[in-house]
């Protein structure tokens, strides 16, 4: 009998024989040159082999009336059996994790948070217009930012501030809309209401009568600096208020930062650089001081249909790279900071007066935060005085 470390490798098969004579049957074996690993007699009539599984098929083509029950399988066989059996597991598990993470990325949700459904409309199609919409892989931090800019420059008579928060799978959109003081005519009178629930922090009243006193808690539409003033004779003089008002307002804003944070900003140098492009490869000619990166333009000059080259000009822009690593103490006062400069973007807010974290998340590669703040903001607006014939 052959016992052998190597055989291991091999598919190998552990049989259980039961017969009249096993000795005799043993003796067949290795007559027909059956190479038996391992044997281990139990009885008379029974015992235990190890053998290969290509002479495993072999006897089983036999004609005899010795009967083979299957104990166990080693080797390859019983790899290749395994990997049968658990293929379709394994490929459900592969499967199933690859569109839990293409759908944890993908928005199927955007709303706008405005009362105005003007304004709704105006976002929505500039977010669409810059790419945000339903349906889309979510967009690094980089490139939120950026579109929130592009917005605000593209409609600075309209919004005065815009946020995109991500929550799930969903953008949050939150904007500010830009009022511009509308000039009072002289044939109307007006007073100045507060446009928002806020407990009154300074009024300054150049004309008219104060309704209000410094914290009080006022709604939306509370009258605070009155044009009708009253006489000590009773007589109602009619005029318009003049004045600001400043309150105590309330936000809840949802940001988050990262703990890798890349930023790139053009130094002002650009070039214009010719470049071949052979089999794959790119070939720069006569560029002596490369910059290290660079943003581009690219235009075609020559092309050939039956080979795989061509020669395009680049306008290139030499880039400034900024890349920074947070620890998760440094990314959250970072996304605290960032809510304060977009607070404070807006002219009305005059200061931040405190900041609570409600809720804190910190994923994978960034932290993540829901934050009540209080502000001081310009809350005074005119509203025409409706006179009773």
């Amino acid at each position: 009998m052959k016992n052998s470390f190597f055989e291991t490798f091999n598919s190998i098969i552990k049989l259980k024989v039961e017969g009249k004579n096993i000795n005799n049957y043993i003796k067949r074996l290795i007559k027909d040159k059956i190479n038996i690993i391992k044997y281990i007699p139990i009885s008379y009539k029974e015992a235990i082999i190890v053998i290969k599984y290509s002479d495993y098929l072999k006897l089983k083509e036999y004609r005899t009336i010795y009967k083979l029950t299957i104990i166990s399988k080693h080797g390859k066989i019983k790899f290749k059996e395994n990997m049968l059996k658990y293929i379709c597991s394994l490929s459900l598990i592969i499967i199933s994790i690859t569109i839990l993470y293409v759908l944890s990325n993908i928005i199927f949700n955007l709303e706008v948070i405005h009362s105005s459904s003007e304004i709704k409309s105006l976002v929505l199609k500039e977010l669409n217009r810059n790419g945000i919409h339903k349906y889309i892989f979510k967009r690094s931090y980089e490139e939120i930012e950026q579109i929130e800019d592009k917005i605000l420059e593209n409609n600075k008579d309209k919004i005065e501030w815009i946020e995109i928060t991500e929550n799930g799978t969903s953008y949050i959109v939150r904007v500010e809309e830009r009022k511009i003081k509308e000039e009072i005519e002289n044939k109307n009178n007006y007073d100045i209401i507060s446009t928002k629930n806020a407990i009154i922090y300074s009024i300054e009243a150049l004309k008219g009568e104060k309704i209000k006193k410094i914290n009080d808690y006022v709604n939306k539409g509370d009258t605070i600096i009155s044009g009708s003033i009253i006489k000590p004779d009773g007589n109602i003089i009619v005029s318009t208020a003049e004045g600001e008002v400043y309150g105590e307002v309330w936000y809840t804003i949802d940001i988050s930062y990262p703990f890798i944070y890349k930023e790139e900003t053009q130094t002002g140098k650009n070039k214009d650089v010719y470049v071949i492009n052979f089999l794959g490869k790119r070939i720069s000619l006569f560029d002596f001081n490369k910059f290290k990166t660079y943003s581009k333009n690219t235009k075609l000059i020559l092309n050939n249909n039956f080979l795989p080259i061509s020669l395009v000009k680049e306008k290139q822009y030499e880039l400034n790279v900024v890349d920074e690593y947070y620890t998760e103490e440094e990314a959250i006062n970072k996304a605290i900071e960032l809510s304060k400069d977009k607070l404070l973007n807006n002219d009305k807010i005059k200061e931040i007066k405190n900041i609570t974290i409600l809720e804190k998340n910190i994923y994978p590669s960034k932290v993540g935060l829901k934050l009540f703040v209080s502000v001081i903001e310009n809350i005074g607006e005119y509203k025409k005085i409706e006179l009773e014939e």
